[in-house]
């Protein structure tokens, strides 16, 4: 028996690594050769980073002729036949990343006993260009055509194997060929550009495909005609075929998983929120959903991210999908503590970290040697109000106008009063004469009243029916207000239930007299009456108002404890300063400051248990240029997890001394000046502009079963995910490539192009 042709695979990724397995299994020796260390030592102990069918199996059956080594040369003393299988994800222009496979015939020289034989993604032409800088190599182009969930068997038994070459390399392509005729699959033997276009445009036909069945479906629906008739009928041709031919969200997929955030800006108003609640909000909101997991929202932007705009900015939304989804998910971890949950086959941004151009990559390509970009610095919006409304909160709090008792002010209430009686009982009724004597001895009236008569009730004071307790019609959004509310995400709680309806702030009894006479002082001089008690464990300060305890957690969106706390939504559209006031109540009351080993250099930390709140602290320091870092963990006998965000090296400090306590703010400024030398935190580096770069530290690869969400943002195709993550939109990679492989060339694909735009 003739012994078999040893194998070289370059890029140990998921196509590197089925195709690594598959030859083994096929009795061939294979060398495979990754440059990123971790990687090879797990491949080499059998632990595979990805979750595919049946490739464990192969991979240990296998083990004696399945060999992972980052040494180049050692694959070209092995091996002559080179696969290459490394990643060409699309730069931002939408022209592929060909670095990698630069870096491979660089590392090749002018052998001629070696080929290079191409399963990467590669433009048209990419053939021709090797050869010119290394003529003596040979060259093949044998491209993949594996789908995710089933890439073994579709290996094992393909509907067509291609193999491409020009003269010279003739021979190399007669090896390469041989190595599949054990499979039983036709094969294609044709030239190298042939060979290109086929995989390109095999992918591009079948988004065709999607794209023409879906625009038959809206005009079938136009037409009452049943689309899933009309599919099944055209596919019974056999010049058609059934397949992709089944109407849906189209191709591309939705790649999130639901508990990943997203800054939303919905009818006006910016609230941050789960993917799974921003589906539920649209849904509820009765948004257009022409079909099962796609809803076509009527104002909907969210925060967005683009690599050559010095910040990130608020653009619309066309779509957002959702499906049931089962296969890979990645959970992609970086330094400063970013996480990110998607399905394999989710594009990131990465770079290098030191300047270079981003560019997309597949989650599950992502390697310790990426880093990502992470949004900051946005500017700085005023929504231009001066003062909020509680009478935003009545429908919330279940109060009717006829329930809501206003006081205005007595000159405009005294108007009304001196009107004869006819006005007056457009106002009160048959009871006008006796009502009048009533409201002018309390100063008082209905809300549906002060309507009628046409009081102005701006400035008022509010109670309900049930209760005499006041609140202020308006509340000054001054640097107070934001301190207070600061507070109240570090130390408050809410209570509203029958008659009893209160705000709670709980602090030490000893240490923070200070903050207990603020609250008292603010709630104070608003009118509105403050408890102050001790207990045997805290000071607590609390106020009592349904419509206030109402406009607190429904209208401000604040959590009623410390597990559910999150930021107010209105403070996303706030000034810098009022940014300021919120994080440094919130750091006081639950923050603190220390020396790293003794000084002079200091840390601030914030503790929070709410998933929600620490996203939120995150995004809010960025935006105000702090790059803060977060970690994870559980302390003794808590059942839920801490988020504990800190702010280090000197200029960040520095730029945060509003979150220390005005007390300690002179010593942290003067230890801080000690410092010989001012050292950035490690794990990010801000390149320029609004944003961030973070090295990958880790990624995590897991079973999903569960729903996943995406969003198309046209010109952008990014938006900005949890932490800041800002990453890309899903994409069809060969779709994309082939439009702007066409357009490079000076041809405009008219088709392609109006797919794209279906989709």
């Amino acid at each position: 028996m003739a012994e078999k042709e040893p194998i070289g695979v370059i890029g140990a990724g998921w196509v590197g690594l089925c195709t690594a397995a598959c030859f083994a299994e096929l009795g061939h020796e294979v060398v495979a050769r990754d440059i990123v260390p971790e990687k090879v030592e797990s491949l080499s102990r059998g632990e595979i980073p990805m979750h595919e069918p049946g490739l464990p199996e192969l991979v240990a059956k296998n083990g004696e002729r399945l060999r992972f080594t980052t040494s180049m040369p050692e694959v070209l003393e092995r091996a002559q036949l080179l696969f290459c299988c490394v990643d060409t994800p699309p730069t931002y222009s939408g022209d592929a990343d060909l670095s990698r496979v630069n870096a491979v015939v660089d590392e090749l020289g002018d052998s001629a006993e070696h080929a290079i034989v191409m399963k990467s993604t590669v433009p048209v032409g990419t053939g021709r260009a090797i050869k010119r800088r290394r003529e003596d190599v040979g060259y093949v182009s044998n491209p993949e055509f594996l789908k995710e969930g089933s890439a073994v068997e579709d290996f094992m038994h393909p509907d067509r194997v291609v193999v491409g070459a020009d003269a010279g390399s003739d021979a190399f392509a007669d090896r390469v060929a041989a190595l599949y005729e054990p499979l039983g699959g036709p094969i294609v033997r044709t030239d190298v550009a042939s060979a290109e276009m086929v995989k390109l445009a095999s992918n591009a036909f079948l988004a065709t495909k999607i794209s023409f069945i879906n625009e038959i479906a809206n005009v079938s629906e136009e037409l009452g005609a049943d689309v899933l008739e009309v599919a099944r009928g055209m596919g019974l041709d056999e010049r058609i075929g059934s397949q992709f031919l089944r109407p849906g969200i189209g191709y591309g997929g939705s790649c999130l998983a639901g508990r990943e955030t997203v800054l939303a800006r919905l009818n006006g108003r910016t609230t941050l929120m789960t993917f799974e609640d921003l589906w539920k909000r649209l849904e509820g909101d009765g948004e257009d959903r022409p079909e099962e997991g796609l809803i076509l929202p009527y104002a909907l932007e969210v925060l967005s991210w683009l690599p050559e705009h010095e910040e990130p900015l608020f653009l619309p939304v066309t779509c957002v999908t959702k499906r049931d989804y089962d296969g890979p998910m990645i959970e992609v971890r970086t330094k400063m503590g970013r996480r990110l949950r998607c399905t394999a086959d989710h594009p990131l941004f990465v770079s290098d970290g030191a300047g270079a151009p981003a560019v997309r990559k597949l989650a599950r390509e992502v390697t310790t040697d990426d880093w990502v970009p992470i949004a900051t610095r946005r500017s700085q919006i005023d929504d231009g109000a001066s003062v909020a409304s509680l009478f935003s909160a009545c429908e919330a709090a279940s109060v009717t106008a006829d329930q809501l008792i206003v006081r205005p002010e007595p000159t405009r209430l005294a108007a009304l009063l001196s009107q004869g009686i006819e006005e007056r009982r457009v106002a009160f009724g048959d009871r006008a004469a006796a009502w009048t004597g009533d409201v002018k001895r309390t100063g008082a009236l209905r809300l549906s009243e002060a309507a009628l008569g046409g009081v102005d009730v701006r400035g008022s004071r509010l109670a309900t029916a049930r209760s005499g307790r006041g609140v202020p019609s308006e509340l000054s959004l001054d640097a107070r207000f934001w301190r207070v509310l600061g507070l109240y995400l570090a130390e408050g709680c809410a209570y509203s239930k029958g008659s009893h309806h209160r705000l709670h702030w709980s602090f030490h009894p000893t240490r923070e007299e200070h903050l207990v006479g603020e609250l008292s002082d603010y709630w104070s001089s608003q009118g509105v009456r403050p408890y102050v008690y001790a207990t045997a464990t805290s000071k607590v300060v609390r106020v009592e108002s349904r419509l206030l305890v109402a406009w607190w957690l429904d209208v401000l969106g604040l959590g009623s404890n410390g597990y559910g706390q999150r930021l107010p939504d209105l403070i996303w559209d706030r000034p810098a300063s009022d940014k300021w006031a919120l994080l440094s109540g919130l750091f006081e009351g639950d923050g603190s400051w220390s020396l790293i080993n003794g000084g002079p250099s200091v840390i601030i930390e914030l503790g929070t248990v709410s998933d929600e709140l620490a996203d939120g602290v995150l995004r809010l320091l960025a935006e105000l240029a702090i790059m803060a870092s977060r970690r994870i963990g559980r302390t003794k006998k808590s059942t839920k997890d801490t988020h504990w965000i800190r702010i280090a090296g000197a200029d960040q400090v520095e730029q945060a001394i509003e979150l220390v306590p005005l007390r300690d703010r002179a010593g942290v400024l003067a230890s801080i000046a000690r410092q010989s030398k001012r050292t950035a935190p490690n794990g990010y580096r801000a390149l320029c502009g609004g944003t961030a770069w973070v090295r990958v530290w880790r990624k995590d690869e897991s079973e999903g079963h569960e729903p996943v969400y995406s969003l198309e943002v046209p010109g952008a195709h990014s938006f900005v995910s949890s932490g800041g993550f800002a990453l890309s939109n899903c994409f069809p990679k060969d779709v994309s490539a082939l439009k702007q492989l066409a357009g490079n060339s000076g041809y405009h694909f008219q088709l392609l192009t109006a797919v794209i735009e279906v989709n």
